[in-house]
């Protein structure tokens, strides 16, 4: 699916933030400048958790106050596995207080089985999406965001 602009990017955000639910899982995937911080801007602001920032210098950016929480993690400038365990990555993953996003998430093995996938690719202006869930609970996230982004913007 096509996301025109910066706007409809968080407008994709924060439909996933109306459907995540505590112990929710998101792999972000796509390269520099792809959209996964505009995306989670719009997800935490739906949530009612303020404003996100990208956690590329401080890694792990936790946003409090909103319906549930929502760790917001880059593993960009992780370079060895074993960084993962400060980051305390296995303790966010799957807590029922809160979603965990994950963005570069495919530089190491450590999505939970049922996770959702996005992936983001941009070409200029433009930005595409894929949604894709690895269980059922992924799943039921990438249909259901999917046929709201079908959806004229409102």
């Amino acid at each position: 699916m096509n996301l025109p602009d910066a706007d409809a990017t968080r407008r994709a955000g924060a439909i996933l933030g109306g459907l995540v639910q505590g112990g929710d899982s998101i792999a972000l995937v796509g390269d520099l400048g792809a959209g996964k911080t505009t995306l989670v801007t719009g997800l935490v602001a739906a949530i009612g958790a303020g404003d996100a920032a990208s956690p590329t210098f401080s890694l792990v950016n936790e946003y409090v106050g909103g319906r549930l929480i929502v760790w917001h993690v880059d593993l960009y400038r992780i370079d060895r596995e074993r960084e993962l365990v400060e980051l305390g990555l296995e303790e966010m993953l799957g807590d029922r207080r809160g979603v965990c996003v994950v963005e570069w998430a495919d530089k190491f093995a450590v999505m939970p089985r049922d996770h959702l996938r996005i992936e983001l690719a941009h070409d200029g202006d433009t930005r595409s999406i894929t949604l894709t869930g690895t269980g059922p609970r992924g799943q039921a996230l990438a249909s259901a965001a999917s046929a709201e982004l079908l959806q004229p913007a409102r």
